[in-house]
């Protein structure tokens, strides 16, 4: 059986789990793992004072199983391999992951999949502020790899972004794909302020607008006509294809196309459909 991590819910303090990775665990047999130690609150326990251990790590796959939100780092700095999590996670779940697929059957903290260089990131329920994108005092967010959501996020969701997939089912909080200089975001729900605000090239296309004649972008966005790019229906096409709940009306229809931020150079586009 793969390597099965059940969290025995002993604490509340944090719990720094960025070693939990297959890439990490390979060749270590339950009982050691079970003895590694895990920085918790201002000390560290052993993973087995935390969770019940079973299985083995030699097929790549972990399994978490539980409400851990107390345990940050999930798959954080993950290069291959895959983790199923079953219940809620903490923060920077996914964080720096360069490789392998991460996912998390249950909401996610703030800051998943921040800063990505490559691997896949699945969160089927909602997800906090700063889904990939760039952490506090860093300039650049997501630069590869693809996540999807099928529930709702926060704030910032794309902040920085230079290239890759972002998806969400649900409603997008303040500034959607904010200073994206590449890459895609496509919002299928609801989108709050500020999508695009200093963007510089990229794509931000909205699916979900209840009124789609008034997207309510940033007076430094310039309307540019409506079409339909090729891209977006092989895009939605492999959305389909990796199991995202995809509208069947979306395969059809003009968009309106926005460029902008022009304050930024306007290089970029916003997509509304409807």
């Amino acid at each position: 059986m793969p390597l099965t991590l059940r969290w025995k819910d002993a604490t509340r303090l944090p719990v720094e789990a960025e070693t939990l990775r297959p890439d990490a665990l390979m060749g270590l047999s339950a009982d050691e793992i079970a003895r590694l130690r895990l920085p918790l609150g201002n000390t560290s326990a052993e993973v087995g004072e935390l969770f019940t251990v079973e299985g083995s790590p030699d097929d790549g796959h972990l399994v978490l199983e539980g409400n851990l939100r107390p345990v940050r780092g999930i798959g954080a700095g993950m290069a291959s391999g895959r983790i199923t999590v079953t219940g809620e996670v903490g923060p920077r779940a996914g964080l720096a992951m360069s490789g392998g697929e991460l996912l998390i059957d249950g909401s996610a903290g703030v800051w998943a999949g921040a800063e990505m260089t490559g691997g896949f990131l699945r969160i089927t329920g909602d997800a906090g502020d700063g889904l990939g994108s760039a952490l506090p005092g860093s300039r650049i967010g997501m630069r590869e790899g693809v996540i999807l959501v099928n529930g709702s996020v926060g704030e910032e969701a794309g902040l920085a972004m230079r290239r890759g997939l972002i998806a969400v089912r649900g409603r997008a909080g303040l500034g959607l794909g904010r200073a994206m200089v590449a890459g895609s975001v496509f919002a299928f729900g609801p989108v709050a302020d500020l999508a695009g605000m200093g963007m510089k090239r990229g794509t931000i296309a909205l699916f979900g607008l209840n009124d789609p004649t008034d997207p309510n972008l940033l007076p430094t966005f310039a309307r540019s006509g409506r079409e339909r790019p090729p891209f977006l229906t092989i895009y939605l096409k492999q959305l389909r294809a990796w199991g995202f709940n995809v509208p069947d009306a979306v395969f059809s229809g003009q968009f309106a196309r926005y460029n902008g931020d022009r304050a930024e150079g306007g290089q970029g586009e916003v997509l509304v459909w409807g």
